[in-house]
């Protein structure tokens, strides 16, 4: 991903009052809401399939998060295909994969950003298993230890019909929020992915619709 790229996915950071921004904004309070103004909030932000801009959603509602005055911690769940390194230009590894697989203390893998308030973890070393490390207790422990610390935590999973791995990961957090985009998404995929997570027991906040 170039810098042109990288600076068009933080809209909200690089132009907060365009309407797109705003937009991330009211999502934001939405979820607030939705999650019953909880002081302290976990969720996963997946999709039914991949190119659907979860990624995007997850990175500018993390940047809106942190502008409203909460302490956030972005997770890039997406281990198998991670990109918010190159969103935030930070280094890939040690990151996620590398705390759950070896045990690196979790301060190891914690990378502030330029965003006062925003801290990330990214996706880590390539490695197999990954369904396995995010649906185990080390995982759980991570998130345990985040939530002392930071009052908003964000993972950025797979897609919902990829693999498992974003119903492990929002069976650990308070619920989950599904991204669709308009002209892309399918609506018998949409259908598909919110019956997976019901049936895996998510508690879906709400849906975002991507401008196609």
């Amino acid at each position: 991903m170039d810098s042109r790229a990288a600076y068009g996915c933080l809209l909200v950071h690089h132009i907060p009052a365009a309407a797109a921004s705003e937009q991330y904004r009211r999502i934001r309070n939405n979820i607030r809401i939705a999650s019953g103004k909880k002081e302290r909030l976990s969720l996963v932000i997946t999709s039914p399939s991949p190119g659907e801009g979860k990624s995007t959603s997850a990175a500018n509602l993390a940047v809106s998060f942190a502008q409203r005055g909460d302490q956030v911690l972005l997770v890039d769940g997406n281990v198998r295909n991670p990109v918010l390194n190159q969103v935030f230009g930070i280094k890939q590894w040690p990151g996620l994969s590398d705390g759950l697989a070896t045990g690196i203390d979790f301060n190891e893998i914690v990378y502030p950003t330029s965003i006062e308030g925003l801290a990330v973890i990214p996706g880590g070393s390539p490695m197999p298993g990954t369904a396995d490390l995010l649906d185990s207790l080390a995982m759980e422990e991570l998130l345990e230890r985040a939530k002392a610390k930071y009052t908003v935590i964000l993972i950025d999973s797979p897609a919902v019909l990829d693999t498992p791995d974003a119903i492990a990961l929002a069976g650990r957090c308070d619920g989950a929020v599904l991204v669709l985009r308009s002209g892309k998404t399918q609506q018998k995929k949409a259908i598909e992915a919110k019956r997976l997570l019901d049936f895996g027991k998510v508690n879906l906040l709400g849906t975002v619709l991507n401008r196609s």
